[in-house]
């Protein structure tokens, strides 16, 4: 496919980010287009238009493509699709466009050129002008020094920050652009060199800075940039914690536990995989278990803190997993246990400690008791079930395992995809259909379900078709069009043919005038298609007489 040259450089660069990130999901490709998920600060839908293989524009959900007819999201999807194009050798050989591939060429080659003494007194002259190329020539040179040299890095930091605010201290959407990639390029320039170094502690210093501004930022990030940062500085952090010495390691430990008791805002996840990720050590383990003890039981004594029941959840989960890390005794354990019954996630690590000591009757009955006791938390109830249908599958209680399937898919996790095909296999294949029936009905009874991924699994086109029909717009279309198409073009078009009549009465800029003519462009694909859109834009140049941008990209439209 040759779509780069649609794409802004910095565009096809920062989706060639979340491309290397894994950001993109679901792909999915057909002859006429690609469908994807992408993460960012929320997910969003990616629908790419192919036509004879190559690039034919495409839509995305996100709030840049609203006005920009090209986004990250886009290009990311396209990268990962081309990556999917090519054998696994080759694979990691893609690179995103970039300016700079022609310069990097012509410096290298000067620089081979150039004498000893040209380099010397270039070098001279360019670091008299730059405090940064100073630090970063120094770490090259292995002259680093953390007193020294980390209020040089720690004002690098803050400058981020205050160049790209405003008066007030708030990053804006455009601005949130620039900080970002500059983030990226001081982890990547001037962290990272560091790292290659072996100057953990520094390291250190400079990411919980890091962290700890990031934590106050006001920012739109609408795009994702405080992601992509935090995404940046996990390798980073994996290098401090796996390569530094005992006493940097001892040193996070302690900052982490630290700023774990205070209120935080966006870093908190990070921190805490960060302390329960790493530190595996006996003497670590040890120290986590007396911590999450500690925390666990401060948080008990605050009730009235508005978020007491997710820290009681957080930190009491950590405790367990402590206690097991830790081989505390059984008998400690069973003690702990029993006197916290009434938080459901004590019942879930009971149970699973009893199921694993050979005493399922006693697990059955704690998750029985559980799921009495949590009929407000839908959460709550749904693992307490999925842990009930794996005793009784372990029990061998082949009908009890059954009905508790049956209940996750009807009532606790409806319609979830592999607890239908879970129970599916429990069944004989002739058996199946019926049981099928009643539970699709059955399934059906909760609002706002959707049942067509469970269509696609089981062949059903027909219902298929209803549901992609009564759906609102085209995105559910779009996904499932080429499944249905071979044997229903005439109703899908039909459908087109209404959406893209209902969308054009509101008027919009000449970028939404571009997708309903892609959208006509597609319709042409169809059998009747022509005679379709012909009926379209004649009905549009009658309405809509005096939109200069419409009538300007219909008249664009080839036939």
């Amino acid at each position: 496919m040759d779509w780069e040259d649609y794409f802004p450089t910095a565009i096809a660069e920062r989706g060639y980010d979340y491309y290397l990130q894994g950001y993109v999901t679901d792909l999915k490709r057909t002859k006429t287009q690609i469908t994807a998920m992408v993460t960012g600060t929320q997910d969003y839908g990616v629908v790419i238009d192919l036509a004879n293989g190559d690039f034919h524009g495409g839509a995305c959900e996100c709030p840049y493509d609203n006005s920009h007819p090209y986004c990250k999201h886009m290009a990311a999807v396209l990268y990962q699709a081309m990556a999917a194009d090519k054998p696994a050798s080759q694979q990691q050989v893609s690179k995103a466009p970039t300016s700079f591939d022609s310069l990097e060429q012509t410096a290298t080659k000067l620089v081979e050129r150039a004498t000893d003494r040209q380099v010397r007194d270039f070098l001279s002259v360019v670091l008299a002008h730059d405090k940064h190329l100073v630090q970063l020539f120094r770490t090259v040179m292995g002259e680093t020094n953390v007193v020294t040299d980390l209020p040089e890095y720690l004002a690098s930091v803050d400058d981020l920050f205050d160049t790209n605010a405003d008066g007030g201290g708030f990053i804006d959407y455009d601005a949130a652009t620039d900080f970002g990639d500059e983030a990226l390029t001081l982890l990547k320039e001037e962290v990272q060199p560091l790292v290659d170094h072996g100057e953990y502690g520094l390291v250190f210093q400079i990411l919980a800075h890091l962290m700890l501004k990031i934590d106050h930022v006001d920012i739109d990030d609408s795009d994702g940039e405080i992601m992509m940062i935090m995404s940046a500085s996990d390798d980073l952090w994996e290098a401090v914690l796996t390569k530094a010495d005992a006493d940097v390691q001892q040193q996070v430990f302690d900052w982490l536990c630290k700023q774990l008791t205070k209120s935080l805002n966006i870093i908190e996840d990070t921190l805490d995989d960060l302390l329960f990720t790493y530190f595996k050590t006996p003497a670590f383990i040890d120290a986590k278990l007396v911590y999450t003890a500690k925390r666990f039981r401060a948080v008990q004594k605050h009730p009235d803190l508005w978020d007491y029941d997710w820290q009681i959840k957080k930190w009491l989960k950590h405790y367990l997993q402590m206690m097991s890390a830790a081989h505390v005794p059984d008998k400690q354990i069973i003690k702990f246990c029993g006197a916290n019954l009434a938080i459901p996630q004590v019942r879930l690590f009971y149970s699973q400690f009893c199921l694993q000591h050979q005493d399922e009757a006693h697990a059955v009955q704690l998750l029985k008791d559980g799921k009495k006791l949590v009929t407000d938390d839908p959460s709550m109830l749904a693992k307490l079930s999925r842990q009930l249908k794996d005793a009784y599958q372990q029990l061998g209680e082949q009908q009890l395992y059954r009905q508790e399937l049956w209940q996750l898919l009807t009532e606790y996790a409806p319609a979830e995809e592999m607890l239908f095909s879970e129970l599916k296999q429990s069944y004989p294949t002739t058996d199946w259909p019926a049981v099928r029936e009643q539970l699709l009905t059955a399934i059906a009874k909760n609002s706002n379900v959707d049942l067509k991924p469970l269509y696609v699994q089981e062949n059903l086109l027909n219902p298929l078709l209803k549901a992609v029909v009564a759906a609102d717009g085209l995105w559910d279309l779009r996904i499932y069009e080429p499944l249905l198409k071979p044997r229903f073009s005439d109703l899908l078009l039909a459908k087109y043919d209404h959406e893209v009549r209902k969308m054009a009465t509101t008027t919009g800029t000449r970028r939404k005038y571009q997708q309903l003519v892609g959208i006509l462009k597609r319709m042409l694909a169809y059998p009747a298609g022509k005679s379709t859109v012909q009926a379209i834009v004649h009905d549009w140049q009658q309405q809509y007489p005096r939109r200069s941008a419409m009538m300007d990209e219909l008249s664009r439209l080839n036939w």
